[in-house]
């Protein structure tokens, strides 16, 4: 649906309602709900400090205050980081409309026999001309009703496929930076969360950093300074006045309509998603009766999302979550055109959308105001999981007083603060074998303890201690130097340590194999079998991910929208969704996400090639295109196919051909001239012809 923004920023006078004061009970309600939400921040507080200290890590190469940038530092975290990044997640996941297996047949019994006999005996009734038994008769219908609602929601399941595979490629950022990013945060911080939404064409959801349109928001900050213009709050000298005028003249200039409907994916931060400290698990969130998702806006930024203003009661915080010296009653600090602003980031709101499973009621609250930002009701898209949040966890443990497990980078810490102090060790080492002389005490002056200690090439020294005559080992004597034991400083078992926890090889890091070539497949063995548990996490996650994802599509998604996006031939629900929700479901290729070894793949298609070939009944189409998608996923060979490959359809219409020539005494088929069968009367379709499928590959 296009609006025009000129449209949207008009300013309709309304007379506004009294501000009604929130009422004791429901003031109770919001202060219950601010400190449920605190106290659960707390309880994970170490959690939430723990994961801070995992990026810092990353980013120095060591953790804590145990080291210093001026001491040796070899980042072997962050090369992990980016090594596994890379290994999980090259490309976008291939999404798959399944649909659910069902009994579907009432009459037949899903038996290729009974089909047979059914079809051999309204067959022969057709040959003599008598009426074939209703029984037959049912069970071919029965078989044909239920292919015609499966094409159709195979239909509408080709649709899905393409409305997702869209709107992934409309977020900006990109989806496949974004998840890259979100698999980076999982192995730093060891959780990380996407939430599902859906953006409309008057909406304009908070904290959405990968909108399909960037264009919601300035609709909405023009139509705010539009209202405020309007009530006489902006000053006609204020800067913010000016910033209107410019904008609409703009407009007038060059008119634009947006687009705003569509999916949409949130990325939160790690530690922005506070969960009720009674969840077991966090994947699913099993256990818990609430999760909260945490943002800092300005009070600008509300006034435009919730048209709430709480300028006059807030709690002031900066975005690194301290509450500044801006306190409840003050105006926000956040104003881009205000003077006095010494810094930006302090002055923000910190709000929470709380997600009550219990109450099946979203909640949003402003830490420091005494009501709602917006009016409680049931959550905008309705999922099966009720959250719109989903997590994605690696190294998942059991343990009865911890929710989070434990990151690679924790685990890896120790090795990596092992292998910084052996390294420095060495180099201490180094520098301590520098040539060094002894004299008595006082022989030598100050200025000639300095030329001794970093004299120029080929330079003559003049010591003022030593007398004409005088020789230099009578006054200097050179101290011995300590030989450096290579065995005290070496680090291949830290990298063997390394491999232990979290599967990598020393090839990951740069290094090369010195072991044999028995022992290198045992080792990358155990790498791809650690990198196979990730993968399928990973798995898992992203079909949890489209499965809402396709929920929510067809749900929300009008026909002519859906047309707009996949063409004048999509076929979508004309039934009630909710059928189609018990009959269609997204989820992903198992792998699909990974960097995919060709050449491996080819050898193993090159071996089954043949063997698939000489089955009876296997379709070459089939073959082609499975083929081409392993090579080459984007690739399509629908025009390039011939038409007249043989199929399964074809020759099984032929059998039913000629079955009734030989039945009324005529010529088989294959006598029938040069196209054979072809020739052939066809079986009409209520015949004697085999269905096609039954039994067989189509």
């Amino acid at each position: 649906m296009a609006i025009e923004i000129e449209q949207a920023v008009e300013v309709v006078v309304i007379e506004e309602e009294e501000d009604k004061e929130p009422t004791q009970r429901r003031e109770a309600l919001v202060t219950h709900l601010l400190e449920r939400v605190r106290t659960a921040k707390d309880y994970h507080k170490k959690a939430f400090n723990q994961m801070k200290v995992d990026m810092d890590a990353v980013y120095k190469g060591y953790s804590g205050n145990n080291w210093d940038e001026e001491r040796y530092v070899a980042n072997i975290l962050q090369r992990h980081v980016h090594q596994r990044t890379s290994a999980l997640y090259s490309k976008n996941p291939s999404p798959v409309a399944s649909r659910r297996k069902r009994m579907d047949y009432r009459v037949w019994d899903g038996s290729e026999e009974t089909m047979k006999k059914a079809l051999d005996g309204i067959a022969k009734a057709q040959v003599q001309g008598i009426p074939p038994n209703p029984q037959d008769t049912a069970i071919e219908e029965d078989y044909k009703q239920v292919k015609i609602e499966h094409k159709k929601f195979d239909k509408v399941a080709e649709c899905l496929v393409m409305l997702f595979e869209y709107f992934m490629d409309e977020q900006h950022p990109t989806f496949k930076s974004q998840m890259k990013a979100l698999v980076r945060r999982v192995i730093t911080t060891s959780v990380g969360f996407v939430k599902v939404g859906y953006q409309r064409d008057v909406d304009r959801l908070p904290d959405i950093s990968s909108k399909i349109s960037d264009v919601q928001a300035q609709v909405d900050h023009l139509r705010r300074i539009a209202e405020e213009a309007e009530k006489g709050d902006i000053d006609q000298d204020d800067a913010e006045m000016e910033e209107l005028m410019l904008s609409l003249d703009a407009l007038k200039k060059e008119p634009l309509s947006i687009i705003q409907e569509g999916l949409v994916f949130d990325f939160p931060e790690c530690d922005s998603i506070i969960v009720d400290p009674m969840c077991r698990l966090l994947r699913g969130f099993v256990g818990a009766s609430w999760v909260a998702h945490e943002m800092y806006l300005s009070t600008e930024e509300i006034k435009e999302i919730y048209d709430t203003d709480v300028s006059e009661s807030f709690l002031s915080y900066d975005m690194k979550g301290n509450q500044t010296s801006v306190g409840a009653g003050q105006s926000s600090t956040y104003n881009y055109f205000s003077s006095n602003t010494e810094n930006p980031r302090d002055g923000l709101a910190l709000v929470w959308e709380i997600y009550d499973k219990n109450a099946g009621l979203l909640y949003v609250v402003c830490d420091g105001y005494n009501d709602f930002l917006v009016e409680p009701e049931a959550p905008p898209i309705k999922l099966e999981t009720f959250w719109p949040f989903f997590a994605l966890t690696f190294n998942e443990i059991e343990h009865k007083d911890l929710l989070y497990p434990p990151s690679d980078i924790k685990l890896l810490a120790p090795m990596q603060h092992e292998y910084n102090r052996a390294r420095q060790g060495l180099r201490e080492h180094r520098r301590a074998n520098r040539p060094k002389y002894a004299a008595p005490a006082g022989m030598l002056e100050e200025e000639d303890k300095e030329k001794l200690r970093n004299p120029p090439a080929n330079s003559v020294l003049e010591l003022q201690a030593l007398a004409a005559g005088q020789k230099v080992t009578d006054v200097l004597q050179p101290v011995q130097q300590i030989g450096i034991d290579p065995n005290l400083y070496e680090v291949k078992t830290i990298f063997d340590d390394v491999q232990l926890v979290v599967g990598q090889q020393e090839a990951n890091f740069g290094q090369i194999s010195k072991g044999t070539a028995t022992e290198t497949s045992i080792a990358e063995s155990s790498r791809m079998s650690a990198i196979g548990a990730n993968v399928d996490d990973l798995d898992s996650f992203m079909s949890e991910i489209t499965r809402a994802a396709g929920q929510v599509l067809l749900l929300e998604m009008s026909k002519e929208e859906v047309m707009a996006i996949c063409g004048p031939g999509a076929v979508w629900p004309e039934f009630r969704k909710e059928d189609v929700l018990n009959e269609i479901y997204l989820e992903i290729e198992a792998g699909s996400t990974g960097k995919p070894n060709k050449a491996a793949e080819l050898q193993n298609i090159e071996r089954i090639i043949p063997f698939l070939i000489q089955i009876p009944g296997i379709d070459p189409k089939f073959l082609g295109r499975e083929l081409l998608k392993r090579l080459d996923d984007k690739m399509d060979l629908t025009d390039a196919l011939i038409d007249k490959l043989p199929s399964i359809v074809a020759q099984n219409m032929m059998q039913g051909a000629k079955a009734q020539a030989q039945a009324r005494g005529g010529a088989p088929p294959e006598a029938q001239g040069g196209q054979g069968g072809n020739n052939a009367q066809l079986p009409s379709p209520s015949g004697g012809g085999k269905p096609p499928g039954i039994g067989m590959n189509v």
